[in-house]
């Protein structure tokens, strides 16, 4: 089985997380693509950050959405644009893109689409209106729901409305719930077309307990996964 290993955020473990340089590395030590993150700035720019602030030199939090790309970039030089990354990287490169606000989801998409690699994507959120909005543009886009528990309970209504690719699951609440519990929900899922992918797997003993179930692996801890998976 093509199991997909993407790194959390890049090589999160060993490089910042969310540039270009974490990206690169986590393909150089073996991984089949990235997990990232995309925001909108005020001016419309999609960038890769994960949360919707930053902070300053003084410590103040301010909001991502509140500033043009251009005072974005001053006060954080390192934040990419996901055109940026999609100009750097393989085209062979698999993206798990998380749509981080509905906001950014056409451009996001438009973009993957633009640089031909909409194959080699999966959309994925939280919020279910970001993934209609995927969904309305495009019947064949691989789209992900990441579970909380609002929607763990919804999850047979969103396949069947919008044709969900994956569940994207957290590793440490399937392990909390107990795996023989979480086996049932995930083989139904499997069932009905569905792909697990799991978040954020950084222990190989998670990956024995789960093993036959996920098809994707999302982690920090690049290396070591693929050492245990290839």
């Amino acid at each position: 089985m093509d199991i997909k290993i993407l790194g959390h955020r890049g090589y999160r473990a060993k490089f910042p997380e969310n540039t270009i340089l974490s990206f690169i590395k986590a393909l150089e030590n073996g991984a089949d693509g990235i997990e990232f993150d995309a925001r909108l700035t005020k001016d419309g720019v999609v960038i890769i950050h994960h949360d919707d602030f930053f902070k300053d030199r003084e410590g103040k939090e301010i909001k991502i959405n509140t500033l043009s790309f251009d005072e974005l970039r001053k006060f954080n030089p390192s934040i990419p644009r996901l055109q940026e990354v999609l100009e750097e990287l393989p085209r062979d490169t698999y993206y798990n893109l998380e749509i981080k606000e509905k906001e950014a989801s056409v451009k996001s998409y438009e973009l993957m689409k633009n640089f031909g690699v909409l194959d080699n994507t999966l959309f994925s959120s939280f919020d279910v209106e970001a993934l209609k909005k995927i969904r309305k543009m495009d019947k064949e886009a691989k789209i992900g729901l990441l579970v909380d528990y609002e929607s763990l309970k919804n999850i047979d209504d969103i396949h069947e409305e919008l044709n969900l690719y994956s569940v994207n699951l957290y590793i440490d609440k399937i392990v909390e719930f107990g795996v023989d519990y979480a086996s049932k929900f995930i083989g139904n899922w499997k069932s009905h077309g569905m792909k697990i992918f799991l978040w954020t797997v950084n222990s190989v003993e998670h990956l024995r307990l789960m093993k036959g179930y996920y098809d994707g692996v999302i982690t920090d801890k690049v290396e070591e996964v693929v050492e245990y998976l290839r």
